[in-house]
């Protein structure tokens, strides 16, 4: 099989082709819990001033819910488009071969790291279920609702971390092409 792909990569791609589906579908999921943030703090502030009958779940509502949704949902997307800080001073100086160990230590670093943050996001979802808490309010609202968004997107962070870290050289840094528009 001297033309077959080897098994790290097609390991890698049938991984990618599970994961990548949730991740879009995480953004979109994202993107769409933005837009209602922004419809009903549009709404409130119309109901606000228009008719002095501001909507007064609103800000709690957006705070605790539509914000850590939006924030949360599409990390795994936005790393794997390149929506992440890159400093290569030291990697464009090393040779290729110390540079991708450069990358893939820092990126198992960055998988071990997100991966705890998850559990522990995971074990503060599951308190919160468990014990039934509340935030008493207008209305009495549930704070495992508000908690669950925090493991999904760490862990979805985490498989693309440590997808990336093991796969192909070739998907190790997100080529972005910044185009110079007079700067």
């Amino acid at each position: 099989m001297p033309d077959s792909v080897p098994l790290a990569h097609s390991w890698h791609r049938a991984t990618d082709a599970i994961l990548r589906p949730v991740e879009t579908a995480a953004a979109i999921a994202g993107g769409a819990v933005m837009l209602l943030a922004m419809v009903l703090t549009s709404l409130d502030a119309i109901l606000r001033y228009a008719v002095n009958k501001p909507l007064s779940f609103n800000l709690f509502f957006t705070e605790n819910y539509l914000m850590v949704t939006l924030i949360c949902l599409p990390l795994a997307w936005a790393f794997r488009s390149g929506g992440y800080i890159r400093i290569r001073f030291l990697h464009d100086r090393l040779p290729t071969r110390y540079a991708d160990l450069l990358i893939r230590t820092g990126l198992l670093a960055s998988f071990l790291l997100i991966a705890d943050l998850a559990w522990l996001a995971g074990h503060q979802w599951h308190k919160a279920y468990k014990t039934n808490e509340i935030v008493m309010d207008v209305l009495d609202w549930p704070m495992h609702l508000s908690w669950i968004w925090v493991p999904i997107g760490l862990w979805l962070l985490a498989l693309r971390l440590l997808m990336t870290a093991l796969g192909p050289r070739d998907q190790l840094l997100f080529q972005h092409d910044i185009e110079e528009e007079g700067l």
